[in-house]
């Protein structure tokens, strides 16, 4: 005991405090037991009454977890343990030093003793000095191990907490996307920065009308339209990104991809993407799409949904623009071989002076003999299409007619509802073919099946499962289209009223209107157009409403129809 009496010491002083150890009360104030001033006066406290040790230099991390130490301050005094400056650390007790169990452990029994570093935690009554002595060392394990405990516990409810407000449509996340900010009055409520939600909707319009990502960034950047983040840091906000490597970030292709693959711009809340496996690892993963959390108008859109829908089929398909072209031509996409479904490439040719452009099949061009010569003048798609699209509308507004004289907007209830029972039946197809996934894995394990057999029938779930997903996806963007109308307390049909006298074709008019274009071997032009199995639902609805009316009527005994 004398011995350690005689050595000088030179004592590194550790303060640490932080909100997952669940150092602060309920009211956001720290409590007294825990603050960083009464950990300082404790330990000075303890130096008075121990003379052989000097106080080095104070190390203070304040609001960093104990859960693991890639600390600033602590990896600092480490590195002056290693370079013998200090052979000394004094804590107001375990926890604040650490909440790890090993590394707790591999620190106080083997790091240390090996250094020559004398480890003190006051209220625990340890010192590594005189251990021995006391049998402390037995003791330590037992409080780390409680330490542990304490954090997983905390982490626990954390998590839970979170994961209860996220369900019921709280925003919860850190940062808010851009083209939103948090309500004054409810910091978990997201409203319409109307400032940035102009520049959002700009970038859905210029996708729509041709423009790719590239060419979107580009213009902005022109315009001298401030990106994401330089717009949060000129509001203030402290925003860090690692993707910033500039004095002035500017707008860039991915970050206008990210906002047009961003569901939260139609009122869907989308959180809980990303976890951490458990509380002792802080790197985030990615999570299954199927596990995120959404909640639907939980805020105001910028962008409607049924556009948003348009977007990301846009986004699927080959729109890539001519070398030289600001954006891409009419029916970039659009446009397909009806023999062998490959994509028509678009060529132009000079002969006497004159240009014409024409489209051929692309898998004939790498190979004649995978497809025949498929050609046609593109002037001869341009009046067939504008020509459809007239006959479409009008039959549109001859529709819209029809239901007004009926009732207002009562067949985009019915036709709503429709489209939900048929989502519930895939949602219900999903779920029974994760069961059956279930329990040919079961049959599997008790050797019922083979691997063989496993795998054939794993591989038919799965494609049940993802046709399900797909006819979700398909009929969520039916719904969302007809809801519009709903929405804005107008018919489905009163959006063609704007085409009535439609003279020319525009790639918006274009993305609208059309699905796929069609070209066969003796140059027929096939035009599928979208929303045909609303135009379908609607002739039904009204050939059942015109039945019903005819079986109303009665004959009543005077003779007279009524009814």
């Amino acid at each position: 005991m004398q011995s350690y009496l005689d050595q000088k010491y030179y004592a590194a002083i550790y303060l640490r405090l932080s909100m997952e150890d669940g150092d602060f009360s309920g009211s956001g104030e720290k409590k007294e037991s825990n603050s960083i001033a009464n950990q300082r006066k404790l330990i000075e406290d303890y130096l008075k009454h121990h003379p052989e040790i000097v106080s080095y230099q104070e190390f203070c991390d304040d609001g960093y977890t104990g859960t693991n130490f890639d600390r600033p301050d602590f990896q600092r005094m480490i590195a002056l343990v290693k370079q013998n400056k200090i052979n000394c650390i004094i804590v107001k007790d375990l926890s604040r030093f650490g909440r790890e169990y090993i590394e707790m452990g591999r620190y106080v029994e083997k790091i240390f003793p090996a250094l020559g570093v004398r480890f003190i935690a006051i209220n625990d009554n340890y010192d590594s000095a005189l251990a021995q002595d006391t049998g402390s060392e037995i003791i330590i394990p037992f409080k780390n191990l409680i330490n542990d405990s304490y954090c997983r516990d905390i982490s626990i409810k954390v998590r839970s907490n979170l994961e209860i407000r996220r369900r019921n449509g709280e925003f919860v996340g850190t940062h808010v996307v851009y083209g939103y900010k948090r309500s004054d009055e409810n910091k978990n409520q997201l409203v319409i920065d109307q400032e940035a939600a102009a520049v959002v909707q700009s970038i859905f319009r210029m996708k729509v009308d041709g423009f790719s990502p590239s060419q979107i960034a580009e213009k902005l950047n022109k315009d001298g339209v401030l990106s994401p983040y330089e717009y949060k840091r000129h509001h203030g906000d402290r925003f860090r990104s690692g993707f910033k490597r500039q004095v002035q970030c500017e707008w860039s292709p991915v970050s206008i991809y990210r906002i047009l693959k961003n569901e939260m711009y139609t009122g869907t809340l989308v959180q809980g993407k990303t976890s951490t496996p458990n509380y002792k690892i802080k790197d985030r993963t990615t999570k299954d799409k199927e596990e995120w959390i959404r909640t639907e108008n939980a805020h105001d859109a910028i962008i409607p949904p049924a556009t948003f829908d348009l977007v990301q089929k846009l986004m699927l398909e080959d729109t890539r623009s001519a070398s030289g072209d600001d954006s891409v031509h009419l029916f970039s996409g659009k446009i397909f071989c009806q023999d062998c479904q490959s994509s028509m490439t678009r060529k132009r040719t000079k002969s006497a002076g004159k240009e014409y452009v024409y489209f051929i099949c692309t898998a004939n061009k790498q190979d004649r003999f995978v497809c025949s010569h498929h050609s046609v003048k593109e002037q001869a798609v341009y009046d067939t299409v504008l020509a459809v699209i007239r006959a479409y509308v009008a039959l549109a507004l001859d529709l819209e007619q029809a239901l007004s004289s009926i009732n207002d907007m009562s067949w985009e209830s019915r036709e709503i509802e429709r489209i939900q029972v048929k989502i519930q039946r895939q949602e219900e197809i999903i779920e029974h073919n994760k069961q059956m996934k279930a329990m040919i894995y079961d049959d599997f394990k008790s050797e019922v099946i083979s691997l063989e057999e496993y795998n054939i029938f794993k591989a038919e779930f799965d494609k049940n499962i993802r046709d399900a997903k797909k006819a979700i996806a398909r009929l969520n963007s039916s719904r969302n289209q007809v809801s519009a109308g709903l929405t804005e307390q107008q018919g489905f049909l009163a959006q063609f009223r704007q085409y009535e006298n439609i003279q020319e074709l525009s790639r918006r008019v274009v993305v609208n209107f059309v699905e796929r274009i069609e070209i066969s071997e003796n140059k027929e032009i096939c035009v599928f157009l979208n929303n045909t199995d609303q135009f379908q639902t609607i002739q039904d609805y009204l050939s059942d409403y015109h039945a019903q009316l005819s079986a109303s009527k009665v004959v009543s005994f005077t003779g007279k129809e009524v009814g």
